[in-house]
């Protein structure tokens, strides 16, 4: 494990976390009018928080998988991650593997917020933002439980 990589990670987990709240706090008192219809909006940046959350997801899984010895990271294929992360954990003896299915769930609609031609509904939306930060949760919970170098000074607030 290289404390260093797993420091990198999480720092763009948490990077990507505090981000994806200003998005969500914004998208709740943000009004935008676009002008080609003139029709107001909201919650433009409810989709920004979504991607944010599955990209802090993302961020934070590679730096479990890190610090549990899984150098095969890979950007293509964010399913794969989902059940090499359930692999290290289960050969760590992990019980608790809720948190997996929320993240294989999360990278499941990576490519619909990212590249969709047609826009997500904002209840999804809501929904991806809170489904990632139970995974932070979890994840957070998980990574102190193994003593992961550096995980314990690592708190649920972004």
């Amino acid at each position: 494990m290289s404390a260093i990589a797993v420091q990198h990670f999480l720092r763009r987990a948490k990077d990507f976390e505090y981000s994806m709240k200003l998005c969500n706090e914004s998208s709740l008192t943000a009004e935008v009018e676009f002008p080609a219809t003139g029709v107001s909006r909201s919650n433009e940046c409810l989709q920004s928080a979504a991607l944010l959350g599955i990209h802090a997801a993302i961020s934070y899984a590679d730096a479990l998988r890190t610090a549990l010895g899984d150098t095969e990271l890979s950007a293509e294929d964010h399913q794969k991650a989902a059940g090499r992360l359930r692999q290290v954990l289960v050969d760590k003896k992990v019980e608790d593997l809720k948190g997996v299915q929320r993240f294989s769930a999360l990278v499941g609609k990576k490519s619909a917020i990212a590249y969709g031609k047609d826009r997500t509904n904002d209840n999804d939306m809501k929904m991806i933002v809170e489904s990632s930060q139970r995974f932070s949760a979890w994840i957070n919970q998980i990574g102190k439980q193994l003593k992961v170098e550096g995980w314990e000074n690592v708190t649920n607030e972004a």
